[in-house]
């Protein structure tokens, strides 16, 4: 984002051999410094050493009659979003100097969820940048300036430690020269490398007669200046091993009004002075001169004077230079063409290029963002240029396009109806004022970085000299291109995993949940678990089955709807009673529900649990109304007592079954009830008295198929718990009893018995009664 210093992860160790040169800043820039760069930059990466930069703000000029408009872009744009390793490199130094619960408590000051703030390939939008910095402001302490120029220092540093610290230094010589080749590193890392095309900051150095430097930064992003000073104190102890002192000269801000609206622009000059804190002999001069020593020096200095020939000796003819710079145009103080190359008259409308004529009329400047004159390219020489060729003025429309396009052959393949500026062919290279003071040639390449860019200007590898890298940058970059593809895609995988992991978590909790419906939630806890579930024998528990003495009535005068409808509603009710007293529900069958109290989970107080169960099911069922006999709805339930094996059966579709003569009781007890009536058996009526308080009315001695003779009961009523605590509702203000007890009571049709047809008595799917 803001100091483009991030350049490329190398490593010089694997590939010495490889290159034949180190130090970028002695290489022409229109054939070296990119080139150079990309070259190494695709040979460790078949190293598998991922590059990874630091994105610039877009950077503007001073004073200097700015007029020309540049365009932004709002917040869902890449040219306001900063690169992931700056929020990276941000949490190392955090971690560093304070830890890491400080660092957690600026993620959440600054409203980020922990592991999504530091993704290294991912675009943040700038307000998250500075939400992470104004919060580290506050819970440190400090001013965000401090902040900021604590961070440009750690950035070198933390640079330098993940391995770039040899690219660094040979970066240049000196400081200046450090400052200098700043522009056009960022340039070629943004829009070669990365395709991101992001804008970053602008730097221009002036020598001082007493050896200081006067920077100007420019900047779109006012405030963040701390930075360079941060940055530059760093560079200049870790690389140049000495001291500088940084003063603010000037700091200006001026509003811009822009296509897109308004910006505000920022212009900081910075006095620096250097001072060494080594001595000469401290010091190996092939790390802080680019490699070259004081022998180096005096071997060039000897050659010279070997060859010293004159200028009349070394003079090439016209048409050698136009063969070997092709592209380039040379023009006079006034800014008017004076030479073109031969190759730009296949992208540029012939009458365009005669001598005389204005450059602004054929090229447009994109980089650096300033007015196409001779003192402003002057006040920038050091910076990369990229000029664009212009469309056809109105006053030339005459000139026939398709005599254009025969000296580009396959131009047809780009001249659709989208025929704008963007498919004009850009120039990129090094502006370089001649001896005379009066001239400057622009010695440039196409700015063209893959095959499909080539084939779109309708040009081939051949358009390019022999001499020029753009050759090689066009086959390495379109290498890089396909791992940058091949890494897309494995990062699109990635998220896919990601939310497909999401996904079956998702749905792997509605199966345990499910599963804890069907089962009780500790056996089926052990079923998720993978554990095996083994039959269990209780000594006691408490089943009880009720079911509708009326429902083949129903089923015989009803849609079978209807009876779904019935049944749902019933069954509904009686489930929330079977949670709420912590009862479990066995299953159900027909119009048959059963319960247990007791199972899996053992308490002594089962069989009160579901006496009271029972009563609250005979109230719900009056809540529903009989289809038939439009009455109140009427039940009967049957309560026993005793030992119970109970255990999962089946894999597909496990149920948790119960086995044992007390089911059978059970239901022997239900099925001889009368209507509207609770029949317990003596097991049951004991077991009940055990730890609760209940009303019982003796049956007296029942005839039990299967069974014989037993001393049976009807449950009444609970002592400890009114209807209303029972089934959990607020007392129906309709009624007069205080526990709603006289109304159940009242309800129940003591005269009616129920005669069991056995042939149409349902069955329960885990026990057979007989």
């Amino acid at each position: 984002m803001f100091l483009y210093l991030i350049f490329l992860q190398l490593n010089f160790n694997k590939i010495n051999t490889l290159l034949c040169y180190n130090c970028t800043s002695q290489l022409p820039a229109h054939i070296s410094k990119e080139a150079q760069l990309s070259l190494k930059y695709i040979l460790y990466k078949n190293f598998n050493i991922p590059p990874v930069n630091i994105l610039c703000s877009y950077e503007e000029n001073e004073n200097f009659k700015y007029l020309i408009p540049i365009d932004t872009c709002n917040d869902n744009d890449e040219c306001v979003k900063v690169f992931g390793f700056i929020h990276e490199s941000i949490r190392q130094l955090m971690f560093r100097r304070y830890g890491e619960d400080f660092w957690a408590n600026v993620l959440v000051r600054a409203g980020f969820e922990s592991g999504k703030e530091n993704i290294v390939n991912h675009y943040y939008p700038d307000s998250d940048t500075y939400a992470l910095v104004d919060s580290v402001a506050a819970l440190a302490k400090m001013s965000r300036e401090q902040v900021w120029e604590m961070y440009g220092a750690f950035l070198i540093e933390y640079t330098m430690e993940i391995g770039w610290d040899e690219l660094l230094r040979t970066l240049s010589p000196d400081l200046k020269g450090f400052l200098d080749n700043l522009d056009s590193l960022h340039y070629f890392i943004d829009h070669v490398v990365y395709k991101a095309n992001l804008r970053g900051p602008s730097f221009r150095c002036e020598q001082n007669d007493d050896g200081s430097i006067t920077l100007h930064y420019f900047t779109g992003r006012p405030g963040l200046y701390p930075i360079v000073k941060g940055v530059l104190r760093e560079v200049a102890k870790r690389i140049y091993l000495s001291e500088i002192s940084i003063s603010i000269s000037g700091r200006t801000q001026r509003s811009v009004q822009m296509s897109t609206g308004e910006r505000v622009e920022e212009h900081v000059i910075m006095l620096i002075k250097e001072t060494p804190t080594r001595n000469a002999t401290d010091v190996d001069p092939s790390i802080v001169n680019g490699g070259h020593s004081d022998s180096t020096s005096s071997i060039i200095s000897s050659t010279d004077q070997k060859f010293n020939l004159d200028n009349s000796v070394l003079r090439v003819s016209h048409s050698d230079f136009l063969a070997a710079f092709p592209y380039h145009f040379i023009v006079d103080r006034d800014c008017k063409l004076v030479q073109a190359g031969k190759d730009l008259y296949k992208h540029v409308i012939p009458e365009l290029l005669e001598p005389g004529t204005p450059i602004i009329r054929i090229f447009e400047i994109t980089r650096p963002q300033i007015p196409l004159d001779f003192d402003n390219i002057c006040n920038f020489i050091n910076a990369v240029f990229v000029l664009q060729v212009k469309l056809p003025p109105s006053n030339l429309q005459k000139v026939n396009t398709s005599q254009i396009n025969s000296r580009v052959p396959s131009e047809n393949d780009m001249n659709s109806s989208e025929g704008n500026l963007n498919q004009q062919l850009k120039l990129k290279g090094q502006m370089i004022l001649l001896e005379s003071k009066n001239h400057i040639i622009y010695l440039c390449s196409p700015y063209v970085t893959s095959i499909p860019e080539l084939l779109q200007f309708g040009m081939r590898l051949s358009a390019m000299p022999l001499h020029d890298a753009t050759r090689d940058l066009i086959l390495l970059n379109q290498q890089r291109l396909s791992d940058v593809e091949v890494n897309l895609q494995l990062e699109a995988n990635n998220e896919q995993l990601e939310q497909m992991a999401k996904d079956l978590e998702m749905e792997k909790g509605k199966t345990d949940a499910l599963l804890k419906e069907m089962l009780p939630a500790s056996v089926a806890q052990q079923l998720i678990s993978g554990k095996s579930v083994d039959a269990k024998e209780y000594e006691e528990a408490t089943v009880m089955f009720c079911d509708v003495p009326n429902f083949h009535n129903i089923v015989l005068h009803c849609q079978p709807k209807d009876v779904v409808h019935l049944l749902n509603e019933l069954f509904t009710k009686f489930d929330r009673l079977v949670v709420y007293h912590n009862v479990y529900k066995v299953e159900t069958v027909g119009d048959s529900y059963m319960t247990v109290g007791g199972i899996p989970e053992v308490y002594e107080n089962h069989c009160e649990l579901i006496c009271h169960v029972a009563l609250g099911m005979l109230w719900e069922a009056r809540t529903v109304e009989d289809p038939v006999l439009k009455k109140p709805l009427q039940i009967r339930a049957g309560i026993h007592s005793g030992p119970i094996v109970a255990g999962v059966v089946g894999a597909k579709m496990p149920r948790y079954c119960l086995f044992g003569d007390t089911v059978n009781t059970a239901s022997r007890m239900e099925s001889h009830s009368p209507t509207a009536r609770i029949h317990c058996s003596n097991n049951a009526y004991e077991a009940a008295n055990k730890c609760g308080r209940f009303k019982f009315e003796k049956r007296g001695t029942v005839f039990i198929k299967g069974k014989g003779d037993m001393e049976t009961y009807y449950l009444k009523k609970s002592f400890k718990k009114s209807i209303w605590e029972i089934i959990q509702r607020d007392r129906d203000e309709n009624v007069n009893s205080i526990d709603g007890y006289k109304e159940l009571e009242d309800g129940t049709d003591i005269d009616t018995e129920i005669i069991i047809n056995e042939s149409l008595k349902t069955q329960s799917k885990t026990c057979t009664i007989s």
